[in-house]
């Protein structure tokens, strides 16, 4: 994990600056909503043609092959989940790219019990803008600290 270094906070940004971290952000709580609500596939058009996703056990590469994760993803549609996404620390790195670091409570929802936190995990998000002009996640990948999938 590369840190984002304190010497980026507290510093008031400029307009475009700031909409590159707002952009950023509604991605990672857009990838977030469209798990939870049971339309994982929907989730692709936040990433880049090359963008990588994973954690450690896998990574996969390219729209064809993430499409196929979150299929199955979506197939599995008895689970039933929230992902609460926290402590974010953005740093753009470049005027089209970025990166981030936040943390995942994932809470699994099986109606018969308590919520209870399922697994605490750290993301690590690599951005980019398209052509168009759009911030993607060009890479994705999360580090579970605590608890299993």
């Amino acid at each position: 994990m590369t840190p984002v270094h304190d010497h980026y906070v507290g510093i008031e940004r400029t307009p475009e600056q700031l909409g590159a971290e707002l952009a950023c952000h509604d991605l990672i709580h857009a990838f977030a909503h469209h798990i939870d609500r049971g339309a994982a596939t929907e989730a692709i058009n936040l990433f880049t043609d090359d963008a990588e996703l994973g954690n450690a056990e896998q990574v996969v590469t390219g729209r064809d092959e993430i499409t196929r994760a979150l299929a199955a993803r979506e197939a599995d549609a008895s689970r039933r989940t929230c992902h609460q996404v926290t402590n974010i620390m953005f740093q753009q790195t470049g005027p089209d790219t970025a990166r981030a670091h936040s943390l995942l409570c994932l809470f699994v929802l099986d109606g018969q019990q308590e919520p209870t936190i399922r697994a605490i995990s750290k993301l690590d998000d690599q951005f980019a803008r398209d052509s168009a002009g759009q911030w993607r996640f060009s890479r994705r990948l999360a580090t579970l600290l605590a608890g299993a999938q």
